[in-house]
């Protein structure tokens, strides 16, 4: 009987977590799907208005310093999509106003974290809960906009601790990415797809091929993390004024675009 009454337990526990956690993977598929989808649509609006009025791109520094403004004045305790990650590994806050600042200045992952976390303060969920219900707005933001779900769930639970997965996110995660790729999807927003009309067999030689291209990929990463660690050291060092900062990266791009 005591066996019976403990399994009995254990079994509305999980049944109990299994509903819970669909219901909330839903809820945060549909608005992150929502907010993603208008980002997408506003994203490309503004992208077809530069194409159209090319002098629009030399505006670039301007917007840089309206961005920094924003950032000083709405988002001082903003730490950018490293903020997100932290939520995930500790106690951390994402701050709401985290969310229009990110809209305006697109960083994605932000953007679902910050919603997906303000939903779980609304809801009290506990620490862990909260942990879970990031990944699942981080998975549904970039699954609405490049329609891939299963790539996003997994990004979402991995990109957290590099060689970490956090497989209690998985369900909830995937549900999430599904939810958010269709709700974009029947909103008419259709990520870049590309058609592979054959699969060569896997042999010794394309293994061996796909193993250096994955050599090759891993390499300009670290290259690129560095160089972004290498440029940030350099500004601090140099340029301590942010708006000067933006204004010198804002040139720098412009100048290598056109070079």
């Amino acid at each position: 009987k005591k066996k019976l009454q403990y399994y009995s337990s254990e079994i509305q526990r999980d049944v109990g977590n299994l509903v819970k956690w669909l219901m909330i993977a839903v809820l945060v598929g549909c608005i992150t799907g929502a907010a993603s989808t208008l980002f997408s649509f506003v994203l490309k609006s503004v992208t077809n208005y530069r194409k159209e009025n090319e002098w629009m791109f030399y505006l670039l520094p301007v917007m840089g310093l309206i961005i920094v403004y924003l950032y000083e004045k709405f988002g001082k305790d903003d730490g950018g999509t490293n903020q997100v990650l932290s939520t995930v590994r500790s106690q951390d806050d994402v701050p709401i106003l985290s969310a229009p600042l990110i809209f305006i200045s697109t960083a994605l992952t932000h953007l679902g974290g910050s919603i997906a976390n303000q939903l779980g303060r609304w809801i009290h969920l506990d620490e862990e809960d909260r942990h879970v219900i990031v990944m699942c707005g981080m998975s549904a933001a970039f699954s609405a906009l490049f329609g891939t779900p299963m790539a996003a769930a997994v990004f979402a639970m991995e990109v957290v601790s590099v060689g970490v997965m956090y497989y209690t996110a998985l369900v909830p995660c995937i549900i999430a990415s599904l939810i958010a790729s269709g709700f974009a999807a029947s909103m008419g927003i259709n990520p870049e797809a590309f058609h592979v009309t054959s699969i060569p067999a896997l042999t010794i030689e394309s293994g061996i091929k796909m193993g250096i291209v994955a050599l090759c990929c891993a390499g300009l990463s670290i290259l690129f993390c560095m160089a972004l660690n290498g440029i940030s050291a350099f500004y601090a060092k140099y340029l301590k004024n942010v708006y000067v900062r933006v204004v010198v990266a804002s040139v720098a791009i412009i100048v290598i675009t056109k070079l």
